[in-house]
């Protein structure tokens, strides 16, 4: 039986409008032909549902319909005051108030939601429904908030659970301290709000706060308020937040290599040289093995991002192999943050070393450009790859790939999830590029792009005019073998370093891109500035 969960009622507060403005970071992007639809959602409905804002009056949640009201004359604006919210949650809560708004599935975005948008009803609603008076009470229904029972608004729609609405409202109730009430007509219809109303009875909540819909104006509370988004410009307003959570690791240091590190050396093990065995029959203190190793990955070699690493500290202190290690997002094990210095000194030894002229027999690359959000950040890497890569130099790359459980999980194709994959319940995936998931919303917003063969290979082909690809089954990940560096361009590659070697940090940079335009310069033997 699940344990009843106390409810956390809103109180809905008429302030005046210039008393609320909006957040820099917001992400929505304005589409002139949706932002219509918003003024006549107003005009035509009033204020259903109340704006969220901070103590100070930054809004959470409702910036297009703020700027709605103000074309339409309105002088005052229903919002909710969300006290004590961790500045570092809000950037989060603000997507997820976007997404627990509508009723949507993990690949909802605004411009797939609205191009279902049905004009005509639209077009006859406009007709055949009057404009609200923005200074009258009726202007107001939000306002009106009515406490139904839970388990009756479940019996009168026993629609398909949408677990991703489930969750967003979750992360609203836990994080943000708050909710949404549901729309709802008198006979317990909910117009907007259903995964909200599954949350509550599933936590086994008694009561949720609702707003009267009337049946004349349902149809079209309906359409818009599930089916009018805009989309988000994460790119833009959340680029670097993005680039540093997703490198945020758990303290979870392994005594084995990875895939990418040994798993073309333990399928040449196998009897037929075919077969893929996990690589985790790889010995790293069998001495047989590490020489076996060695003939397969040379004695020189690089890991690029090397998360903690617990991988290159085994390849040189058990394995005795010359491995330099490459992470600017090092955490020194700590759940909480990076290890800043760390970081710097790390990058340091590398630059050197590369100065030096260190060469490498193999560079290893494991799961390292799921991690990166942009497909632009991830060919700065790959272009400072090729110029470290010399023509006896061969690159492993490893990823997680589209046909994995974790993507599947993600993306919401995945039945009966493991308590593991459970994180990929609020999870959603992104306007901007297909197979980019962005999950953690209320405390480290993080994206993780899966890729096919056919990326895979496509990407690594910007810098390697050899590039094999194929799929290592145990794991499910996309690997590839990558050798023939293509010709340096000096400028593209000076922009790569200038990238790489000055990426953010919560309150700071990487800060070494002299260093590293020096190192490379002497290195390659040409200027870069």
């Amino acid at each position: 039986m699940v344990s009843e969960r106390k409810p956390k009622f809103v109180d809905v507060k008429l302030v005046d409008i210039d008393k609320v403005y909006g957040a820099t970071y917001n992400p929505r992007v304005r589409d002139p032909e949706r932002f219509e639809l918003v003024k006549l959602s107003l005009s035509k409905l009033g204020w259903l549902l109340p704006m969220y804002v901070t103590e100070k009056g930054e809004i959470l949640s409702g910036h297009q319909r703020l700027d709605a009201a103000k074309e339409i004359g309105a002088k005052r604006v229903p919002v909710v005051i969300i006290e004590r919210l961790d500045p570092g949650r809000q950037k989060g809560v603000n997507i997820v108030f976007n997404r627990a708004t509508n009723d949507m599935h993990k690949y909802d975005h605004g411009g797939d939601l609205s191009a279902k948008i049905p004009m005509s009803i639209i077009e006859e609603a406009a007709k055949s429904l009057p404009d609200i008076d923005p200074d009258s009470n009726a202007f107001f229904p939000c306002k009106n908030l009515v406490a139904r029972n839970v388990p009756e608004l479940v019996h009168a729609n026993m629609q398909q659970f949408l677990r991703h609405a489930i969750r967003q409202a979750e992360s609203l109730y836990h994080w943000g301290r708050t909710s949404i009430p549901l729309v709802v007509t008198d006979d317990n219809r909910v117009i907007n709000g259903v995964g909200r109303m599954q949350h509550a009875g599933e936590v086994g909540m008694p009561q949720v706060q609702t707003v009267y819909i009337e049946p004349e104006r349902a149809e079209l509370a309906r359409i818009l308020l599930n089916k009018l988004s805009m989309d988000f410009d994460l790119e833009d307003k959340y680029s670097e937040v993005l680039r540093y959570n997703s490198f945020r690791r758990a303290a979870n240091v392994q005594n084995f290599l990875m895939p990418t590190h040994s798993a073309d050396l333990v399928s040449s093990m196998s009897k037929s040289g075919k077969t893929q065995r996990p690589a985790s029959v790889f010995e790293p203190d069998n001495k047989k093995h590490v020489i076996a190793w060695r003939r397969w990955y040379g004695n020189t070699v690089l890991d690029f991002g090397a998360g903690l690493l617990d991988k290159a500290l085994i390849m040189r202190d058990v394995m005795g192999i010359d491995c330099l290690a490459f992470e600017p997002y090092y955490t020194g094990g700590k759940d909480a943050g990076f290890d800043v210095e760390g970081a710097r000194y790390i990058t340091d030894v590398f630059l050197d070393r590369i100065a030096d002229g260190l060469e490498f027999d193999s560079i290893f690359l494991a799961s390292v450009l799921n991690s990166v959000p942009f497909k632009a950040d991830r060919l700065h890497i790959i272009n400072i790859v090729s110029a470290l890569a010399t023509k006896k130099t061969i690159v492993y790359a490893g990823a997680i790939s589209k046909t994995s459980d974790r993507y599947l999980a993600a993306t919401g194709q995945k039945d009966n999830i493991s308590n593991h994959e459970t994180q990929f319940d609020s999870s959603f995936a992104v306007g901007y590029e297909e197979g980019v998931m962005v999950s953690d919303l209320m405390k480290r917003p993080k994206a993780q792009k899966y890729h096919s063969p056919d990326e895979w290979k496509e990407i690594w082909s910007t810098g390697f005019s050899d590039v094999h690809v194929y799929i290592y089954h145990p794991n499910d990940l996309v690997q590839a073998i990558c050798k023939k560096p293509l010709e340096i361009d000096p400028e593209a590659l000076s922009e790569s370093i200038k990238f790489e070697f000055d990426l953010p940090f919560p309150d700071t940079t990487l800060d070494r891109v002299d260093k590293a335009l020096e190192a490379f310069s002497k290195r390659l033997g040409m200027r870069l500035e």
